[in-house]
């Protein structure tokens, strides 16, 4: 009995879990690059299976069988990698990357990468993240001429005929499948109707749980305080 506690109250910490992340996803369907997050549970078995995959199997440890292990010990966050739809906008400094890649930026904490590509001019003239981090290019940050540019599907920016830089996208692959769109935007790779449907499952497992729980206590109740009257 004691076990199906643990199993539950393993179950209800996971399923709070994912309710936050299906709430942050849905709240996230319309910023541009947004990939939609996964919770992925694991068992102490598999973790430890995991932990020990590069060890020969005759030094393994042998695994504990105990009746009150807990179930789930791990819970992580995962991205889905999925592309989200594009979207053309037509403004000049909207970038989408169809394929795999990301942009490199520079913030306050180091370089970090981002699919959103709503960019705009800073102070300085350089190309700049809603947020006003420095979208880097092969040679830094990347500084807008003046007058008439564009952007090839590789990332060069050209003006009047002459390369003057080029948007550094990383992870791009070389045989050609990654290309940077000028005048379009990434939206979230998030499925509203998918993400209701998983709260709503993930609700009821919720509520089963606490069933559980539930059940567990009253049998315990009566073991307890009628066993000594049989």
């Amino acid at each position: 009995m004691i076990r199906a506690f643990y199993t539950a109250s393993s179950g209800l910490v996971a399923q709070s879990l994912k309710q936050d992340v299906i709430a942050n996803n849905i709240a996230n369907a319309q910023t541009p690059g947004f990939k939609r997050q996964k919770l992925v549970a694991a068992s102490f078995a598999q973790e430890l299976e995991n932990q020990m995959s590069g060890t020969a199997l005759s030094t393994k440890p042998p695994y504990p069988n105990s009746s009150v292990a807990p179930v789930t010990v791990q819970v992580e966050e995962s991205l889905d990698p999925t592309q989200g739809p594009i979207k053309q906008t037509g403004n000049q400094l909207d970038f989408a990357i169809d394929g795999p890649g990301a942009f490199e930026v520079q913030s306050g904490s180091g370089t970090t990468y981002t699919r959103a590509g709503n960019f705009r001019l800073d102070a300085d003239g350089e190309l700049a993240t809603a947020d006003g981090e420095k979208v880097l290019g092969d040679s830094g940050p990347i500084r807008i001429p003046e007058g008439t540019w564009e952007v090839a599907a590789d990332g060069t920016i050209t003006s009047n005929g002459s390369a003057v830089g080029k948007i550094k996208i990383v992870g791009a692959r070389d045989d050609g499948s990654t290309s940077l769109l000028q005048g379009s935007i990434e939206g979230a790779n998030v499925n509203i109707v998918r993400e209701m449907v998983d709260m709503i499952t993930n609700v009821r497992a919720f509520e089963a749980n606490q069933k559980v729980i539930s059940s567990v206590d009253g049998t315990l109740d009566k073991l307890i305080n009628s066993a000594g009257n049989v």
